[in-house]
C-alpha cells in the first residue's frame, strides 16, 4: 500500500462568519500505514483506537511528534448479537441498527465522552503545525470526531455531512479489497459480503442519530460541549481563533 486510506485535510471548509479552516492544520485518516508527507508539517497524532487495536496494529511515531491516545470503544450490539455474528449471519438490517447504536453510544457512553473530550482538548493545545486524528477505518470514531470539531468551528450542518459522507468515496477501493479478500477464501458469501459492506460504510442516519441524541439528552450542542464533554466556552473560542483564517 503506497497511500493513506480515507485521508484528507479539513482545510478550506467554511466555518463561522464565512472564515475558512486553515490548511495543513487538521487532518483525518484511517489507521496510518505510510508516513505523512513533510509538507503537512505534522506535529501531533491523536489515536482514537483502543489499546487492543493499537497493540494489534502499532504505528511508528516519528521523533518530535506529540502522540495522544484518546481511546474510544466501538461498543454496540443488536439483540445481544455482536458485530461479527451479525456479519456472519448476513443480517443487513441488523448491521444498520448496530452502527446506529454505536453512534448513539458516542453520546451516552462515559468512556466515549472522555475520549472525545481528550480529542477536542488535544486539538486546542496544538498552536502550530498539523494535528492528525485517526481510528481504524477512519469513518465512525474519526467521522464523529471530525463532525464535532467542524460543528465547534461553525461549519454548516450540510458541509459537516458532506465531509462525513466523503468517506464512502475515499474508502471505496479499500472496502472492495477487504470484501474480495474474504470472499476469495470462501469465508463470505453474498449476504455476508453485503453485511460487511454495510459495516464498512457510512450513511447520513448514523451521524444524525448521534446529534439527535445530543439534543435528546442535553437540549443543545452547546450544552453537550459543556455538560457532556466539559469543554469551556473559552476553549471553544480558542479553537476558533486557532483554526479559522483571520
Amino acid at each position: 500500500m503506497n497511500e493513506l486510506t480515507n485521508f484528507r485535510d479539513l482545510g478550506g471548509i467554511v466555518g463561522l462568519s464565512g472564515k475558512k479552516i486553515k490548511s495543513n492544520r487538521l487532518l483525518r485518516s484511517a489507521a496510518l500505514t505510510v508516513p505523512i508527507p513533510p509538507s503537512y508539517n505534522l506535529k501531533q497524532i491523536i489515536d482514537l483506537r483502543t489499546q487492543k487495536e493499537i497493540k494489534k496494529r502499532p504505528i511508528h511515531i516519528p521523533i518530535g511528534i506529540n502522540y495522544i491516545r484518546a481511546s474510544i470503544l466501538m461498543n454496540g450490539s443488536v439483540k445481544g448479537a455482536k458485530i461479527g455474528r451479525l456479519i456472519f449471519c448476513g443480517k443487513i438490517t441488523a448491521c444498520h441498527a448496530y452502527l446506529t447504536n454505536v453512534y448513539i453510544g458516542f453520546i451516552t457512553s462515559e468512556t466515549a465522552c472522555t475520549g472525545f473530550a481528550s480529542f477536542i482538548n488535544a486539538c486546542a493545545n496544538n498552536p502550530a503545525g498539523a494535528t492528525l486524528f485517526h481510528c481504524v477505518a477512519g469513518k465512525d470514531r474519526t467521522g464523529f470526531a471530525a463532525a464535532l470539531l467542524l460543528k465547534i468551528l461553525g461549519v454548516s450542518d450540510a458541509d459537516i455531512m458532506a465531509d462525513y459522507l466523503k468517506t464512502a468515496e475515499d474508502r471505496y477501493a479499500a472496502n472492495r479489497a477487504l470484501i474480495t479478500y474474504y470472499s476469495r477464501r470462501c469465508l463470505f458469501f453474498k449476504k455476508q459480503q453485503e453485511a460487511l459492506a454495510v459495516i464498512m460504510g457510512v450513511r447520513p442516519e448514523y451521524l444524525l442519530a448521534a446529534f439527535d441524541e445530543v439534543n435528546n439528552i442535553f437540549g443543545s450542542f452547546d450544552n453537550y460541549l459543556t455538560q457532556g464533554l466539559g469543554i469551556t466556552p473559552q476553549a471553544v473560542q480558542h479553537l476558533r481563533e486557532q483554526y479559522l483564517e483571520s
